[in-house]
């Protein structure tokens, strides 16, 4: 008969609760913001992400008149509700949305999505593999060949990846509702063992304006700005430094091509993608409000060039009151 499983007690919980907070403190790219942003819980959205903002960047934003890119992700945040925007959002409905519209070969190879941690069969997923959560940003975790995990432990943090509601964190609309799943992905990895690099195409009005390339992206993270035609902007992406410059992909067009029509239905939309092998391409995450609009560029002047690619605020309400492609 098996044991009875031993449920945490109330000191217990409140523990946990202070040290996640703790850790998300200590890690936050802006103390300052991420006691601002605890202590205006309770303040409406509007409000509190016009706080946030003054915080992060300094200065008090126009979210009816946005003019840098900050301000166009953090008012698309405030007015979008496509129903389209929790689909990009949702990883797995996300793959779904990938698959019917530029197809399956562009997918990362999928093992399971489940919704229980206990349901996962981590002692035999193939190797190496990705875990991450269906509704959330950057929590990843690997199982490598050969290398030992505490799996007790490994399920108390997917137990806790469960429990995430992303649409109260940033007052991110296209998260609330989606029902949180564990996905587990097959690893791409290049010769040495390491992740490939993370191209980034950044779509604003149906075009790709920017494209960024993250590399060591778990260790310590160095991201390169590049305009379409791959000339490279002499810019960073605060905090991250640069790296070396990066070799033209010889599928940088197709990359285009597949990201433009990925976004021709969305304001803005970054496609996130790699390439990995014999350079086959895959679309590893569609993303609606990266960073939820806290991610900071410098020089200050690439942040308003961005932001005049933006549709015009009337443009954009007309073409949300077209409807969505059905999935």
């Amino acid at each position: 008969m098996a044991e009875p499983k031993v449920v945490a007690g109330p000191m217990r919980r409140l523990r946990d609760h202070a040290l996640r907070y703790w850790k998300r403190a200590r890690n936050a790219k802006s103390p300052g913001l991420f006691v601002a942003r605890l202590l205006g819980r309770p303040l409406p959205d509007r409000l509190y992400m016009q706080i946030g903002h003054r915080f992060f960047f300094g200065f008090w934003p126009d979210f009816e008149r946005p003019q840098t890119l900050s301000e166009n992700i953090m008012s698309y945040i405030l007015r979008g509700r496509d129903p389209l925007l929790k689909v990009a959002a949702d990883k797995v409905r996300a793959r779904q949305y990938v698959a019917e519209r530029v197809g399956q070969k562009y997918l990362v190879p999928l093992y399971g999505v489940w919704e229980r941690a206990d349901d996962i069969p981590l002692e035999t997923l193939p190797r190496p593999c990705v875990l991450k959560p269906a509704a959330a940003s950057g929590l990843v975790t690997f199982l490598r060949p050969g290398v030992e995990v505490d799996l007790d432990n490994l399920r108390e943090v997917l137990r806790n990846w469960l429990q995430l509601d992303y649409s109260r964190n940033h007052r991110e609309w296209s998260y609330q509702g989606i029902k949180q799943r564990i996905l587990a992905e097959k690893m791409l990895v290049e010769p040495d063992g390491q992740p490939p690099a993370d191209y980034k195409l950044w779509v604003i009005g149906n075009k790709v304006r920017m494209i960024t390339v993250d590399r060591d992206r778990f260790t310590q993270r160095t991201r390169n700005v590049y305009r379409a035609n791959w000339d490279q902007v002499d810019a960073r992406q605060y905090p991250a430094g640069n790296h070396p410059t990066d070799s033209r992909p010889p599928q940088i067009d197709l990359m285009i091509e597949v990201a433009e029509h990925l976004a021709a239905p969305f304001e803005f939309l970054r496609v996130d993608c790699y390439l990995n092998g014999d350079d086959s391409l895959y679309v590893g995450e569609l993303t609606v409000s990266p960073g939820a609009g806290y991610e900071r560029f410098e020089p200050a002047s690439l942040e308003r060039e961005l932001g005049g690619y933006w549709p015009p605020l009337s443009a954009s309400r007309n073409a949300r009151d077209t409807p969505s492609p059905a999935l």
